[in-house]
C-alpha cells in the first residue's frame, strides 16, 4: 500500500494492477507521510521499509487473489493411483530395519483377534500367509480390502490364509471395523497390540520395518518369506495372484491380464502424521471429505488441458465395467448396482444433507428415456439418512445407504471408484460400462452430469440442456487452446517475480490464438448482451470493476481508443465483474457520458452471490486482476491479452495494428514494443516462481501489528446473531480458535463457508473452535447475509457492533478543509473502534484474514484468505497448537519454528537531518563504474533512493526527469541510487527503462536489503522514495519524501540549495504541502 506515494512491499505487486477482489476496504484510509507523525496513522498495514517484507507481497496475498480461479478447477477428479501407500513417517517413527528378505526366516509375533484372544504366525505353519499391514485411517488399504476378500475365498482351499492386521491404530477403531465389516469379508483381521501410539516397538516396524501401509508379506508353509507387496487401492490386484502361483499355488493366469511391471514412480507416499479414523464427522452441505491418499497428481506445466467430459473417474477407465457392489435400499433391502443393468444410470453420491436439486429435475426430464437415477448417501449415518428419506418420501428417484456409514474408506467411493470427496455423479451405461464421472457442485456440476448423459448416446438431451453443454464444450475447447501460451501480460515495466504466486499453483489466463468464450451479459437497459452480438468486429472486452482505482484511470484512453477506431469496426466492450449489480446500476448511469463510444455491462453472477464463481472473467478467462483486457479478432480469437494500465500505455493501439486497423505507425510500434516487453517479462516471471517453488515460503505469519506468537491476544466484545454480546475470551476460554475476520456484508464464498464448516466439526473433539465475525459493514446488510447463510454453518458467526463508516456523499475532491477535517476525525474515531484493527493494534488486512489462538489465549499466527487456499497455513498453526490433523488435511510442508521466526525489526536509525554533511559513499553505475556523492562537488545532487520494486518510485521519475532537465543548466544532477534490492533487478528495469530519464545516473548498492545499505546506515531513511538535496557545499539543504502526482514539492526543495524556480511554481508547492498536512 503506497501512503502519499511512499511505497510499502505491496508495490511489489503489479503497479496498476488490482487484484480482483474488493480493495474498497483497504483505500478507506490515507497517510500524509511515513514514519507516521501522529499515532493514529498506525492503521496502515505496515511501514514502507524497503527491507521488511509486507502481507501485501507474501504469496499467501497473491495466492487469495486468485481464489477464484482456482475455485474454477475444483471439479478435477481425485483419484487413487494404483499400488499407493501411507508412509509411515514423522508422526510415528520408524525404526530404520529394512525387514527380512526373500528367504529369511518371518518374524515371529503376537495379535488379538476380535474376541481378544492371542493369533500368532506360528499357528499357521504348513499353510502359505498373506500377511497384510494396514489401518482403518488409510484409504489406499481400505481401497484394497475387496481384492484382499477376492484372494482369500479363491485360494483358501489350497491352504492359503489371509491375515490382516491393524496396525498404528486405536483398538476403538479396530473394533468399528470388525462390527462393520467382520461378516463382509472372508479373511480374518486381527489388532497390533502396540496401538497407536506404540508403534515405535511394534514388531512390524522393528521386525519387519514397514514403512508404509499397506504392506503385505507373503510367507511360505515353512514361515520362510517369498516375497514382498506394497500399496494399495480398489480394483482387482493380480501381483498377488501371480506370487503365489510363484509359491506353488494352482493361479488361472491365462484369465488373467499380464503380471504389471514394477513402476519406479509407485509406490506414492502420502506423510502419515496425527492419524485419525476413517470417520471424519463432515455434515455441512457440499462439504468435500478427502480421503486419505486421493490426491491425483496436477498435471504437468505445458501440458494438455484435459477434455471436459473426463475420459477416467478415479481408477476407473471410461469403458471399464464398474465392479459390483450393495448398498442399503430404502427399504431396508440389499439393492446391488448391477440390478440397474439394462437402463442407463446416473448414480450420485451425496453426504447427510442429500443430493444436489438438479438430480430431481434431471430424473423428471429423462425419465422417460429410461434413464434411472439412484442417490446414494455416503460418509453418513443411518440415522441421517432416515431422517432425510422421513422429510422427502417421494424424491423421484432411487435412494439407497452406504452401510459403511462415516467409514469412508470403507465405502462404495473408495472401493469402487478409489475417490473420496463428495457429491459425486457418476453415468453408467446399460451394460454397466462407466461413461464418466464428476466430483464438484454448482452450475458446472450439473452441465458436467448433462455432458456425460449425451456421452453415453443412450439419453438425448433437451434443447436447453444441449444448448448448456455447447457452451460448455466451446468454453473448454478454447481453455485447451490457451493451455501451452505463456499468458500474463504484466503492464510495461513491471518486474519480474512482481510478488506475484508461483504460476503452476492456477490455470493460465487466456492467451493469444485462444478462442474468446462467449457469455451472457447485462445492461442499464436491463437486455441480455453477449460476446458474439459483435460478431465480425474486433472486440476490445475490457474487465473492470466499479472499486478498481486501475480500471477507472484507464478508461479515458480507452474511451479515446473506441472513438478513434470506431469506423474500422472496433468495438469497446467493458464487462463488469466482481462487484454487486446495484453498483454497476450506479456507476454507469452516472459515468456513462464521459465514455460515450464504451458499451458498459455487467456478469450477472455479482460478488455476494451463490454463483459469483462462474462469473465469466474468472471461470472463462482465467483472470487474475483487473483491469484486464482482451483484444479479439473478426475470428472471435484472442489477439493478445492485457493486463494493468499506466499512463503511456498504448499495447491496445499495438494489438489493433496486428489486427490490420489503421494505427499510427509511430503509436503501432511503441505498441507493439510493449507487448514484447509484457511478453518477455511474464518468461522471466514465471522463470523466477519455479525457482521459487523449490523452497516454499511459509504463508502465514507469527507477527501481525502488535500481535506476537507466544503472547497473549486482546480481548472484544461482539454481538452474536441474535444481538446479543458476546465476550471472544469468554467463549473461547481453554479452546483452541480459528478466528475469522470478513465483510459484514459480504462474509464467504459458500466453498469456503463449507470447508470452515467441515474442520470446525472434524477437529471440535479436539477442542478447535471456528469463529467468524463480520466487520466493516452494515448490521442490516450483516441480518441479511446471515439470514440466508447461518442455517448452512454449524461455527459461530458474531457481528462488529461498530458497523460501517459513515460516509459524505460528496466526493473528496469536492470537500471544503473543514469538512475533511471532521471525515479524517470521523475516520480515526472509527478505526480505533473497529474489532480487525484494535485487535491486531492499528493494522488493517485485507478480507478475509484469520488468526489462530492457542488454548491459552496465546497468539499462535496470521494468514490471508479462505477456504481450500488457506489450507496449508492453517494446517501448519493447527499443529503448532497440538492439533493432531487427519492424514489428509496436513500442509506439504510443515514449517518448523527456526524457518517462520519473524526477522528482528532492524534498530532505528535517525534520518539525517537538513543541514547535515552528506556522507559520501560508492554505489556502481550499469557498467559497473564507481559512483560516488562526491564526484559531483559543486553541483547541487539530487539523491534520489529508489528500488524497481517501489511503484511510488516508478511514478515519481517522470517529474524527477522534468526537474532534472529543467534546473541542469544551473547545475543540477540527479543521482539515482536503487537501495534494497538485487544487481539483477537494478540491471534489468535500467536497461529497459534509462532512455525515458536521460538526465539520471542511475547507480546500485552493493549493500542491497543488508542493514549495511547507505539508505539506512547513512541517510536513516524507512521508506522509500527519499530524496536528499545536497547543496554545492555538500550540506543537506532539503528533504522530501513521497510522492503525489502533479506535486512540485521536488522544485521547491531546491529553492533551498540556491536553485532559481519560478514563483507560481514555489505558490503550488505551498499549496501541495497544505493538500498533504490536511491528509
Amino acid at each position: 500500500m503506497a501512503t502519499n506515494g511512499i511505497c510499502s512491499n505491496s508495490a511489489r505487486r503489479l503497479p496498476g494492477v488490482a487484484p480482483d477482489l474488493d480493495w474498497r476496504l483497504i483505500r478507506l484510509v490515507t497517510l500524509s507521510l511515513w514514519p507516521p507523525p501522529k499515532p493514529d496513522a498506525s492503521v496502515f498495514l505496515q511501514s514502507c521499509s524497503p527491507r521488511s517484507t509486507s502481507v501485501w507481497s507474501h504469496p499467501i496475498f497473491m495466492k487469495f487473489a486468485r481464489l477464484f480461479t482456482l475455485l474454477a478447477a475444483a471439479f478435477a477428479v481425485t483419484a487413487l493411483p494404483a499400488q499407493e501407500t501411507v508412509p509411515v513417517v514423522a508422526g510415528a517413527s520408524t525404526s530404520g530395519v529394512k525387514g527380512p528378505v526373500p528367504g529369511a526366516m518371518a518374524p515371529e509375533f503376537s495379535v488379538l483377534n476380535a474376541k481378544g484372544e492371542t493369533v500368532r504366525l506360528a499357528n499357521f505353519r504348513g499353510k502359505i500367509v498373506l500377511l497384510d499391514v494396514s489401518a482403518t485411517w488409510c484409504g489406499p488399504c481400505q481401497a484394497a480390502m475387496p481384492n484382499l476378500d477376492r484372494i482369500a475365498r479363491n485360494y483358501a482351499d489350497q491352504g492359503v490364509v489371509l491375515l490382516g492386521v491393524t496396525s498404528s491404530d486405536t483398538r476403538e477403531n479396530y473394533d468399528g471395523w470388525i462390527a462393520r465389516n467382520a461378516a463382509r469379508y472372508a479373511f480374518a483381521m486381527t489388532f497390533d497390540p502396540a496401538g497407536k501410539d506404540g508403534w515405535k516397538n511394534s514388531v512390524f516396524n522393528l521386525g519387519y520395518g514397514v514403512t508404509g501401509f499397506p504392506t503385505m508379506f507373503i510367507i511360505g508353509r515353512d514361515g520362510k518369506l517369498l516375497e514382498t507387496k506394497t500399496g494399495g487401492g480398489p480394483g482387482d490386484d493380480f501381483r498377488i495372484d501371480y506370487a503365489l502361483a510363484r509359491a506353488g499355488v494352482k493361479v488361472d493366469l491365462a484369465s488373467m491380464p499380464p503380471e504389471p511391471k514394477p513402476n519406479p514412480a509407485e509406490p506414492k507416499t502420502i506423510p502419515m502424521v496425527g492419524k485419525t479414523p476413517a470417520m471424519p464427522a463432515v455434515k455441512a452441505a457440499g462439504a468435500t471429505v478427502p480421503m486419505v491418499g486421493m490426491g491425483a497428481p496436477a498435471p504437468a506445466a505445458g501440458a494438455p488441458a484435459p477434455s471436459f467430459v473426463p475420459a477416467k473417474f478415479g481408477s476407473v477407465v471410461a469403458g471399464q465395467l464398474v465392479t459390483d457392489f450393495t448398498v442399503t435400499a430404502a427399504d431396508g433391502k440389499p439393492l446391488k448396482l448391477s440390478s440397474f443393468r439394462g437402463k442407463p444410470l446416473l448414480l450420485h453420491f451425496s453426504t447427510g444433507n442429500g443430493p444436489q436439486p438438479w438430480l430431481a429435475e434431471t430424473a423428471a426430464a429423462y425419465r422417460a428415456q429410461g434413464l434411472a437415477v439412484l442417490n446414494i448417501f455416503a460418509a453418513t449415518e443411518r440415522e441421517a439418512f432416515d431422517a432425510w428419506r422421513a422429510k422427502n418420501p417421494e424424491p423421484g428417484f432411487a435412494v439407497a445407504w452406504d452401510p459403511a456409514g462415516k467409514a469412508w474408506a470403507e465405502g462404495v467411493t473408495n472401493t469402487a471408484f478409489g475417490v473420496g470427496m463428495f457429491p459425486i455423479s457418476v453415468v453408467i451405461d446399460s451394460t454397466g460400462k462407466l461413461v464418466s464421472g464428476s466430483i464438484g457442485m454448482g452450475a458446472r456440476a450439473v452441465t458436467l452430469a448433462k455432458a456425460m448423459l449425451a456421452k453415453s448416446k443412450e439419453v438425448k438431451l433437451t434443447a436447453d440442456d444441449a444448448a448448456l453443454v455447447l457452451d460448455a464444450l466451446l468454453a473448454a475447447d478454447s481453455a485447451r487452446a490457451a493451455m501451452p501460451a505463456a499468458t500474463l501480460q504484466p503492464m510495461p515495466g513491471a518486474p519480474a517475480g512482481g510478488g506475484m504466486m508461483p504460476a503452476a499453483a492456477r490455470l493460465p489466463t487466456l492467451a493469444a490464438g485462444a478462442v474468446a468464450p462467449d457469455f451472457v451479459m447485462n445492461n442499464v437497459a436491463g437486455k441480455e448482451v453477449r460476446l458474439s452480438d459483435f460478431k465480425g468486429k474486433i472486440v476490445i472486452l475490457d474487465f473492470w470493476a466499479t472499486w478498481c482505482g486501475p480500471c477507472l484511470e484507464s478508461f479515458p484512453h480507452t474511451q479515446g481508443v473506441a472513438a478513434k477506431y470506431k469506423d474500422q469496426d472496433v468495438v469497446v466492450l467493458a464487462s463488469g465483474t466482481s462487484d454487486t449489480i446495484a453498483k454497476f446500476k450506479e456507476w454507469i448511469p452516472a459515468n456513462q457520458s464521459k465514455y460515450p463510444d464504451m458499451v458498459f455491462t455487467w456478469d450477472p453472477n455479482e460478488r455476494g452471490s451463490a454463483t459469483f464463481d462462474d462469473r465469466a472473467s474468472s471461470k472463462l478467462y482465467r483472470v487474475v486482476g483487473i483491469p484486464t483486457q482482451f483484444v479479439i479478432g473478426r475470428d472471435g480469437k484472442i489477439a493478445a491479452t492485457i493486463v494493468g494500465y499506466s499512463k503511456g500505455d498504448v499495447r491496445s493501439e499495438g494489438a489493433l495494428a496486428k489486427l490490420g486497423v489503421k494505427v499510427d505507425p509511430a503509436i503501432a510500434a511503441e505498441g507493439e514494443k510493449q507487448l514484447a516487453k509484457a511478453a518477455a517479462d511474464e518468461l522471466a516471471r514465471a522463470a523466477a516462481t519455479k525457482e521459487a517453488a523449490k523452497n516454499p515460503a511459509p504463508q502465514f505469519r507469527e507477527v501481525y501489528g502488535k500481535l506476537k506468537a507466544g503472547e497473549p491476544v486482546p480481548d472484544f466484545t461482539a454481538q452474536r446473531s441474535d444481538g446479543t454480546p458476546v465476550k471472544f475470551s469468554e467463549f473461547t476460554k481453554g479452546k483452541t480458535v480459528v478466528l475469522s475476520f470478513w465483510s459484514a456484508g459480504m462474509g464467504l464464498p459458500e466453498a469456503s463457508q463449507a470447508f470452515n464448516d467441515a474442520w470446525a466439526k472434524k477437529y471440535a473433539a479436539q477442542g478447535v473452535v471456528f469463529v467468524g465475525v463480520g466487520a466493516y459493514g452494515k448490521r442490516e446488510d450483516f441480518d441479511k447475509w446471515y439470514a440466508i447463510n447461518g442455517p448452512k454453518i454449524s461455527f459461530p458467526v458474531w457481528f462488529d457492533p461498530a458497523g460501517a463508516l459513515d460516509r459524505p456523499a460528496k466526493a473528496s475532491d469536492q470537500m471544503s478543509d473543514e469538512e475533511k477535517a471532521a471525515l479524517k476525525a470521523a475516520s480515526s474515531a472509527y478505526y480505533a473502534k473497529v474489532i480487525p484493527m484494535a485487535f491486531t493494534g492499528g493494522v488493517m488486512a485485507p478480507v478475509p484474514n484469520n488468526y489462530v489462538v492457542d488454548a491459552k489465549g496465546n497468539f499462535l499466527g496470521f494468514f490471508l484468505g479462505s477456504g481450500t487456499q488457506s489450507v496449508e497455513s492453517l494446517g501448519n498453526l493447527l499443529l503448532r497448537a497440538g492439533v493432531k490433523l487427519a492424514p489428509e488435511d496436513m500442509p506439504k510442508k510443515v514449517f518448523t519454528a527456526a524457518e517462520t521466526k519473524a526477522a528482528p525489526p532492524e534498530a532505528k536509525v535517525e534520518m539525517l537531518k537538513v543541514g547535515a554533511v552528506a556522507p559520501d559513499f560508492t554505489t556502481t553505475d550499469l557498467a559497473g563504474k564507481p559512483v560516488k556523492i562526491s564526484d559531483f562537488k559543486g553541483k547541487v545532487v539530487v539523491l534520489d533512493f529508489w528500488a524497481p520494486w517501489c511503484g511510488p518510485c516508478i511514478a515519481s521519475m517522470p517529474h524527477t526527469q522534468q526537474v532534472a532537465a529543467t534546473y541542469k543548466d544551473q547545475g543540477v544532477v540527479v543521482l539515482g541510487s536503487c537501495t534494497s534490492d538485487s544487481r539483477a533487478n537494478f540491471e534489468k528495469w535500467v536497461k529497459a527503462n534509462a532512455e525515458k530519464y536521460p538526465d539520471f545516473i542511475f547507480s546500485h548498492d552493493a549493500a542491497e536489503r543488508t542493514p549495511e545499505r547507505a539508505s539506512r546506515k547513512l541517510y536513516g531513511v524507512s521508506g522509500i522514495p527519499t530524496q536528499f538535496i545536497i547543496e554545492r557545499e555538500g550540506k543537506v539543504a532539503a528533504i522530501t519524501i513521497g510522492y503525489m502526482a502533479g506535486e512540485v514539492l521536488l522544485d521547491a526543495a531546491l529553492a533551498k540549495a540556491g536553485i532559481k524556480v519560478d514563483a507560481a511554481i514555489l505558490a503550488k508547492a505551498v499549496e501541495d504541502q497544505k493538500k498533504r498536512d490536511s491528509r
